[in-house]
C-alpha cells in the first residue's frame, strides 16, 4: 500500500462553483504539482482529481472533479487531504523533504549518539531538526555549519554537535 502524506484539511468554501480552500503548511510551488488527493472524509479514503487550483495569502484553493457547486463543496469541509508519497516532486541534491528525516540517527563527529530526529521546525531563514535523546532534546539547525552528512541510505545525520549543547 502507498504511504499518505498528511499535507492539510479543508477549512471552508469559496464562491458558488464548488472551490474548497485547504490550510496546508506545504510549499505553493510545491502544491501545483498535484493533479490529484486523497480525502479522508468520514474515515473514508477518497481519490479526487483537481480541475483547478491556485494559492493565495497561504490557503490553497482548489476544484475537485465532480465537485461543481457550494453544497458538495460544504460537505468536505474538515476532511484531511493526503498525497501518495510516491507523487512528491523529486529534490535536488542536497534537498530532503521533512517527513523523510522524520526517524534518522543523529550521530555526532565524535561517534556519540544524540538521538532520533523527532520533527522539524521552520525558523523562518532555515529549518531546525528537534532531535530527542535519552537524556536530552537537542535543536539543531539544518545547515551546512552543523549538518555534515544526510545519509539516507544507512538512515542517518551526521552533525557537528556536541553531546552537551
Amino acid at each position: 500500500m502507498t504511504k499518505l502524506i498528511d499535507i492539510g484539511k479543508i477549512i471552508g468554501v469559496f464562491g458558488i462553483q464548488g472551490w474548497v480552500k485547504i490550510k496546508t503548511s506545504s510549499d505553493a510551488d510545491t502544491l501545483k504539482h498535484y493533479n490529484k488527493l486523497q480525502l479522508s472524509i468520514n474515515n473514508t479514503i477518497s481519490e479526487l482529481g483537481i480541475t483547478k487550483s491556485n494559492v493565495k495569502n497561504g490557503i490553497w484553493f482548489v476544484l475537485f472533479e465532480g465537485i461543481n457547486d457550494r453544497n458538495k463543496a460544504e460537505s468536505l469541509i474538515g476532511s484531511l487531504v493526503a498525497v501518495s508519497r510516491s507523487e512528491f516532486p523529486k529534490t535536488d541534491i542536497d534537498e530532503y523533504y521533512w517527513i523523510d528525516l522524520i526517524g534518522l540517527k543523529v550521530i555526532n563527529l565524535q561517534h556519540e549518539l544524540l538521538g532520533m530526529v523527532d520533527s522539524l521546525m521552520d525558523n523562518g531563514p532555515h529549518s531546525v531538526i528537534v532531535v530527542k535523546g535519552d537524556e536530552k532534546t537537542h535543536l539543531i539547525p539544518f545547515v551546512a555549519a552543523y549538518i555534515t552528512n544526510v545519509d539516507m541510505e544507512n538512515k542517518q545525520i551526521i552533525a557537528d554537535w556536541g553531546l552537551d549543547y
